[in-house]
């Protein structure tokens, strides 16, 4: 396995981590971070030498910045929303959203698919500092960080004089992810005096 399948399998596994604890209480946070665990999955398997794999990947990471990202963003920022609670809604989301964002994006469209996940990171950054959890907003920044190198990262590129921007983008994307969905603590209230 080499240094790039194996970012992607860290990201597969944060993604895995979270789409299996979420399904039920956060559909849209689980579905979101199974699209992009999915891609995750097949870059595995691509970086590893299956280089008839490159199509599967290419469409389902398209499909994760054009639906995922705004998955996670309306089940973090909306999280009692239709679409962040019923499995159906976020079902309908992936086929009509996602479907129009690939289309788009290989008609020749190909800053909508850096737009749309652009909009859900402010969303997040925004949700984020709301919620002043220092986690949110440190997986917030990973976040963006993580579209920066996709946007700006071009081959032959070294981060830290170590990863190249495939694992960047991966390593970030699974920090940011793990630290977004994170569950938070409940508020807690004060205990009522007893009565006398």
């Amino acid at each position: 396995m080499n240094a790039d399948a194996l970012s992607d399998l860290v990201l597969l596994l944060v993604c895995a981590v979270v789409a299996w604890r979420d399904l039920r209480t956060r559909p849209a946070v689980a579905v979101g971070a199974g699209l992009i665990g999915f891609a995750a999955l097949l870059g595995v398997v691509r970086f590893s030498g299956v280089a008839m794999l490159y199509g599967p990947h290419r469409f389902f990471s398209l499909l994760s910045a054009c639906a995922a990202f705004s998955l996670l963003a309306a089940g973090l920022r909306w999280p009692d929303a239709a679409i962040a609670k019923r499995a159906a809604a976020v079902g309908r989301f992936v086929v009509v959203v996602g479907g129009f964002g690939v289309a788009v994006t290989v008609m020749g469209g190909s800053l909508w698919s850096q737009i749309v996940p652009g909009l859900s990171a402010l969303v997040i950054v925004w949700t984020a500092l709301q919620q002043r959890s220092a986690s949110a907003i440190l997986g917030a920044l990973l976040l963006v960080g993580s579209f920066v190198v996709a946007a700006t990262g071009k081959p032959g590129t070294v981060y830290l004089d170590y990863f190249n921007s495939t694992q960047a983008l991966h390593y970030l994307l699974a920090a940011g992810i793990a630290l977004l969905a994170l569950p938070k603590p409940p508020v807690r209230t004060a205990e009522p005096a007893l009565a006398v």
